[in-house]
């Protein structure tokens, strides 16, 4: 594989081929503009029409397999495709596990005569597609203004071979057009895996983007048990129901050194405009939808902490620097999400560094351009040597 810096000195090249294939793009847009699609009415699929529509492409129809067809929200459910969609529609897939899915979703819409279908990854050529909502720097990278001195300081954080593979794969699929087979492991180690860093029964847990509890469980599947936990999650649904999971998932001994907070994280206290979706892409937003409380770890949280997770939809960096007090006191191990803004490749690495010199630094990746998760491991509790 290339070395980073090769990766980096690439860059110049890549802008003028990206040049080529928004322009490629845009003829192709043009000569079915009258029945352009998107697969995938969710988050993501709703935010890339508004980018389409800002662009002057509008979209005709959203095509999903779990929702009816239902003219008004532009909607047409994937059985009944072949009857309001000409074969030489556009459909653009524009899902989130895209890397994952997008093969066997072709070859299904293929199979029903569809000639013109695209990834959502092969528009990240167009920036402007993605300037609306929080998906803009996780699918359009700027690729011009990549500060390879940090990248490259970053990726010689990365303690073990194979996060150095997953380093450089991620900056090669950002910065290349080459077709990158990632090397993923098993999503449902996420967080926990096997061979990096010994798990400890007194195990003392914030869960920084708590959902609904699935990674609580994930934890007490693995561990069995734990000091304290607590869960923070914005979102007052997935809160709930982070709650009720709680009573229902854990033994009573355990469910009583489990609590939860409902809050964002951040560097700041106050309030946010929030996004409530009671799933996981629950955000602060923008826009006023709802006010929900901020809070640093530093205020929060005032008894000992062995380890601190963070997906919190960007926000992680911001996080990290509201808990340096913390976490520099209780030198804990962190798990933190590095897939929601470009910089964060470099930035999270760089600072979990910083805040902790002595700790060893991993990466893994779940699930292809998201789900990596950056680790930093105190040395007694490292078991790769």
């Amino acid at each position: 594989m290339l070395d980073v810096m090769k990766i980096l000195n690439n860059v110049s090249n890549e802008v003028a081929r990206r040049k080529e294939r928004k322009e490629e793009l845009a003829r192709r847009f043009e000569l079915h503009k009258a029945e352009i699609v998107i697969y995938g009415h969710g988050y993501l699929g709703v935010e890339l029409g508004k980018g389409l529509e800002h662009e002057n492409w509008p979209v005709r129809y959203f095509l999903d397999a779990n929702k009816p067809t239902d003219f008004s929200q532009k909607n047409i459910n994937l059985k009944e495709a072949n009857r309001y969609l000409s074969p030489d529609a556009i459909i653009i897939v524009a899902i989130y596990n895209i890397y994952l899915e997008y093969p066997s979703i072709r070859t299904q819409l293929e199979a029903m005569g569809f000639k013109n279908i695209m990834s959502v990854l092969d528009l990240r050529v167009w920036p402007e597609l993605f300037q609306g909502g929080h998906i803009h720097d996780t699918l359009s990278w700027d690729i011009t203004h990549i500060p390879g001195g940090l990248v490259n300081e970053a990726y010689l954080l990365m303690e073990d071979e194979a996060s150095q593979k997953t380093y450089k794969e991620l900056l090669d699929f950002f910065l290349s057009d080459r077709d990158i087979k990632f090397t993923l492991c098993p999503a449902e180690k996420q967080y926990m895996p096997d061979a990096i860093y010994l798990p400890a029964e007194n195990e003392r847990i914030i869960d920084c983007g708590a959902y609904n509890g699935d990674t609580m469980r994930a934890f007490y599947s693995r561990l069995g048990t734990w000091c304290s936990y607590t869960g923070i999650e914005p979102d007052l649904h997935n809160w709930e129901e982070l709650n009720a999971s709680i009573q229902i998932s854990l033994p009573k001994g355990l469910a009583e050194r489990t609590k939860t907070i409902c809050a964002a994280v951040s560097n700041k206290p106050g309030s946010a405009a929030f996004c409530t979706s009671g799933n996981t892409t629950s955000h602060i937003s923008e826009g006023p939808v709802h006010n929900v409380p901020v809070i640093t770890l530093d205020d929060a949280i005032q008894e000992p902490v062995s380890f601190i997770k963070m997906d919190i939809e960007g926000f992680e960096l911001r996080a990290l620097q509201g808990a340096e007090g913390l976490i520099r006191k209780n030198q804990p191990l962190l798990a933190i999400c590095g897939y929601h803004h470009q910089a964060d490749l470099w930035e999270i690495p760089l600072y979990m560094k910083k805040l902790l010199p002595n700790h060893k630094i991993y990466l893994r990746n779940y699930a292809g351009i998201i789900e990596y998760v950056f680790y930093a491991v105190p040395e007694n509790r490292v078991l790769l040597k």
